[in-house]
């Protein structure tokens, strides 16, 4: 996810090749050198695959916890890291950004709030289980990004050896689509602003866009929760944008 901000441009994770990174990022007139960060959730494959490059080819600060850091470190030491503690903030240029704890198999993943003036935006994706502190961190968020990251029958049904199946379905896996709705409803009763949710980190094996959309939209049209801009944001293409004081493009976000 690449945030904007007056003269401020940070990414959060880098998980696809530095390659696709900057043919996604140039459809918004930005190229790898013009970050002023990387923060990253966690250090799997998928979240941070292309740290090491924009550090040391691209000068790009990595920030994340220490345990993050020290696992990295373990494959490569970037030229240029930050260190952030989890439910830390730290300020970037014109954000702020603040971390906090999730629930996933990794040494110490956490999500972010960024902050622009008035405005708020919540990335929350890998974690199994969402309690009180990620629902407290989302409190009124102008935009949440939030996993959905598959359908149970689907996934039981599916390919996976049940060793993973086992795993995503844990507390320390991901969100289906159920306890997305979940916690999106919940996050809706103690919102005080209006709310742009994005769906992301949608399976491509185990969910689809228009099952994922499909089931929240159920639950929200169930629990009468209108206004909400509901929306799905795929995984191979630089896609959905938003702009404070707008409903649906500081921010300038795009979710990869």
């Amino acid at each position: 996810m690449l945030v904007q901000a007056g003269g401020t441009r940070i990414l959060l994770d880098a998980g696809i090749s530095v390659l696709q990174l900057q043919k996604r990022l140039s459809k918004f007139r930005v190229s790898l050198r013009d970050l002023d960060a990387l923060f990253l959730t966690h250090e799997h494959g998928d979240h941070a695959r292309s740290a090491y490059s924009l550090s040391k080819h691209f000068g790009v600060p990595v920030i994340a916890n220490p345990a993050t850091l020290t696992v990295l470190s373990h494959e490569f030491a970037p030229p240029n890291w930050l260190i952030l503690d989890t439910g830390e903030s730290r300020a970037i240029g014109d954000l702020l950004v603040e971390s906090f704890p999730v629930s996933h198999d990794a040494v110490d993943p956490v999500g972010y709030n960024i902050y622009h003036g008035n405005w708020k935006a919540s990335f929350v994706t890998d974690t199994g289980t969402a309690g009180t502190e990620i629902l407290r961190r989302l409190e009124d968020a102008n935009l949440a990004i939030i996993e959905a990251n598959h359908d149970v029958e689907r996934l039981i049904a599916g390919p996976y050896p049940w060793f993973l199946k086992s795993r995503i379905l844990s507390d320390l896996g991901h969100l289906s689509n159920q306890a997305a709705a979940d916690l999106i409803l919940e996050h809706l009763s103690r919102s005080r602003r209006p709310t742009c949710i994005w769906l992301a980190h949608l399976s491509r094996t185990n969910n689809s866009p228009r099952i994922a959309r499909g089931y929240v939209q159920r639950r929200l049209s169930e629990a009468e929760c209108g206004g909400v801009v509901l929306k799905v944001a795929p995984r191979d293409h630089a896609s959905l944008t938003w702009q404070s004081g707008r409903q649906a493009v500081p921010m300038g976000l795009f979710q990869g």
